[in-house]
């Protein structure tokens, strides 16, 4: 009765934890203030895996590096989650602001709402990732180049470096000439996907200067030294 006893505690654990459970391991974490994994403490040293959604405090502020090299920092007020899947790692933000470095891996993209980032080429990148609201975000390309993909229609937008692409949330597109449901939100299924589960959202991209993004960043790092980036506006460009 013991043994099954010690058994059965001992299953539990394995099925609970992420490293016994098979879950894959994304990467570990380099420094870590006011941030929490699975309704923990996350400190500095630990390990995080695929599945696992961090949220950080209001003044807190956590990096993290990944088995694939890339590096990502996460601001106060903030949540992503990790995932693996195909030798690939993603990095989505629900909430707040965060920053990817990758160094020329193709391995990483990260994401936003439905839009997806990754590296244009095998080039150094940096990009900043803004989740202003549900209807509104920001990618910043502070180094090297992006590619941005939107799931609804499948366009991508080219950032280059000292660009940031602004998405906004469309008026509800109208299906086969009908109206606009009464109090739609900005989510609705995708219409190019037979999983009729997945929601995306139609985003109006516009590419502009990355100063205002990579300055309020910056800020909120409390650095108080923009980079050199000039004042543009330019129109959407597709790749």
């Amino acid at each position: 009765m013991a043994f099954r006893k010690v058994l059965v505690g001992f299953l539990i654990v394995m099925m609970a934890s992420p490293v016994w459970g098979g879950a894959d391991v994304v990467g570990n974490i380099t420094s870590s203030n006011d941030a929490t994994v699975r309704e923990t403490k996350l400190p500095p040293g630990s390990t995080v895996f695929s599945g696992d959604e961090i949220s950080v405090g209001v003044h807190g502020e956590t990096r993290i590096a990944f088995a694939n090299g890339a590096q990502a920092e996460v601001l106060g007020n903030s949540v992503v989650r990790l995932t693996k899947a195909d030798n690939r790692i993603q990095m989505r933000v629900d909430r707040g602001q965060a920053s990817i470095h990758t160094s020329g891996g193709k391995d990483m993209e990260t994401l936003v709402a439905d839009a997806s980032i990754r590296a244009a080429d095998s080039g150094e990148t940096s990009a900043i990732i803004q989740a202003l609201s549900e209807k509104h975000a920001v990618i910043a390309a502070q180094k090297g180049t992006l590619l941005v993909t939107t799931a609804f229609d499948g366009k991508t937008y080219t950032v280059r470096e000292g660009e940031a692409a602004d998405l906004s949330v469309a008026p509800y597109p109208q299906q086969n000439g009908g109206a606009i449901p009464t109090g739609k939100g900005p989510w609705f299924p995708c219409s190019n996907n037979s999983n009729k589960k997945k929601k995306c959202v139609f985003w109006v991209v516009v590419i502009v200067s990355a100063a205002v993004a990579i300055t309020a960043y910056l800020l909120e790092r409390r650095e108080k030294t923009p980079p050199p980036i000039a004042n543009e506006i330019s129109p959407a460009k597709l790749n």
